[in-house]
């Protein structure tokens, strides 16, 4: 069966433009929110959003820590720290201003502005990605480069977490 030439690309748009809509919904949402418990769901959309970018790109790796740090970890934070510290979870942000309308219509401007002054960049073939699974462990894992910084900060986590526990120790005695 013979590739249509040109329909790769124009699909390729297509999906870039509907994960960036969502994402950029999600970071909207997060600003205009009025109750902080949608935020925090409006951002976990975002962050998620930045994941499926990150696997269109071919970037795998950075793609699952994205999910595992920030969607899995700030996000699920974020939803713990709304729901223990408050018990109406219908918590309502103070009315600001009422500027933030004039504010995203200047941002617009700007940022078509600046698209039509740079022109669109073509991201060519993907090859290697420098965020892949098989880059990233080849940089962290090389003798020459990376492998030793990695092992000290290794031993520096360490340190840390042996002082904090110390530290935690020496004030249930007191």
């Amino acid at each position: 069966m013979r590739a249509i030439r040109g329909v790769v690309p124009v699909i390729d748009l297509l999906v870039f433009l509907v994960i960036s809509a969502l994402v950029i919904a999600g970071a909207v949402g997060v600003v205009m929110a009025e109750r902080i418990f949608h935020a925090v769901l409006a951002l976990a959309l975002s962050l998620l959003g930045v994941a499926a970018l990150f696997i269109t790109l071919g970037a795998e790796f950075l793609a699952a820590i994205q999910v595992l740090v920030y969607a899995g970890g700030v996000v699920v934070l974020f939803l713990f720290a709304t729901m223990l510290t408050r018990s109406d979870l219908q918590l309502r942000r103070p009315k600001g201003d009422e500027l933030a309308p004039v504010g995203a219509v200047v941002f617009a401007i700007i940022a078509l502005f600046y698209v039509a002054s740079s022109g669109f960049v073509s991201l060519g073939e993907r090859g290697s990605v420098a965020g892949s699974v098989e880059n990233v462990g080849k940089l962290i894992f090389d003798l020459g480069t990376y492998a030793v910084p990695f092992e000290l900060v290794g031993l520096l986590l360490l340190a840390a977490m042996v002082g904090a526990i110390f530290l935690a120790k020496k004030e249930e005695a007191r």
